[in-house]
């Protein structure tokens, strides 16, 4: 089999398996995106995906992003899913739309001030570490209210909402109660920003299903797409 057809019929599989649990939710396709993780694939993989009609792309490595997004179609949106360094903010900024991890007051004001300068306006998740696990970067879920806040009283970063990424190893009944809490604080915080979008980047390729039953706007699925990474 060519990869061509492989990969198409692997997109199938996932986006009826995504169709389901937005019948299961009473939801439509048009109130979500798939962000199609790329970290770790070779350039022609990227393209090979392109062919077949996918648009946002996810990286999580600024060296390894930055030479696909300026070796890409210009109408592909890129999002940046992983840890951002401060030093690497820069490069970010310039070459991805989306920023899913901005997990600290300081490095949100870094961002705003590198956009300033730049003239452009990222769009910037606020990264939550509600499990408060370990292994986890992100924001104390009880920071969260005074960072949005300061986000948005910023003129060069567009805060859309909020990204989580559940306990590794967390069974079905805990990445569910995972994602609804996820959901409770949006909504909590929705109660004194109500302008807010308050959108949601939940979901990978292991647990999307739970994450669109939940209600996210985003889902990042890397494996599903294009096969385990090396």
């Amino acid at each position: 089999m060519n990869a061509d057809l492989a990969m198409q019929q692997d997109l199938d599989a996932l986006n009826q398996e995504i169709d389901k649990a937005l019948d299961a939710a009473l939801r439509n396709r048009s109130g979500l995106r798939l962000v199609a993780v790329s970290k770790r694939q070779p350039l022609a993989v990227v393209h090979q995906a392109y062919k077949l009609g996918i648009r946002d792309f996810g990286e999580s490595q600024i060296q390894e992003g930055v030479p696909k997004v300026k070796a890409s179609p210009d109408d592909i949106t890129w999002h940046f899913i992983g840890h951002l360094q401060k030093n690497k903010v820069r490069k970010a900024v310039l070459h991805f739309h989306y920023l899913h991890s901005i997990d600290s007051l300081s490095l949100l004001n870094r961002v705003d001030a590198i956009a300033t300068e730049e003239r452009v306006c990222p769009k910037v998740f606020l990264q939550v570490n509600y499990a408060l696990d370990s292994d986890k970067y992100g924001l104390h879920p009880e920071a969260v209210e005074t960072v949005l806040e300061a986000a948005l009283n910023l003129n060069h970063v567009a805060c859309i909402g909020l990204m989580g990424i559940p306990p590794a190893g967390a069974d079905v009944e805990k990445i569910s109660a995972y994602f609804q809490g996820m959901v409770a604080l949006r909504d909590q915080l929705k109660t004194r920003f109500p302008d807010w979008p308050g959108k949601l980047s939940l979901g990978m390729s292991g647990d999307f299903s739970l994450a669109i039953q939940a209600g996210s706007h985003f889902i990042r699925v890397g494996s599903r797409i294009f096969g385990e990474r090396s």
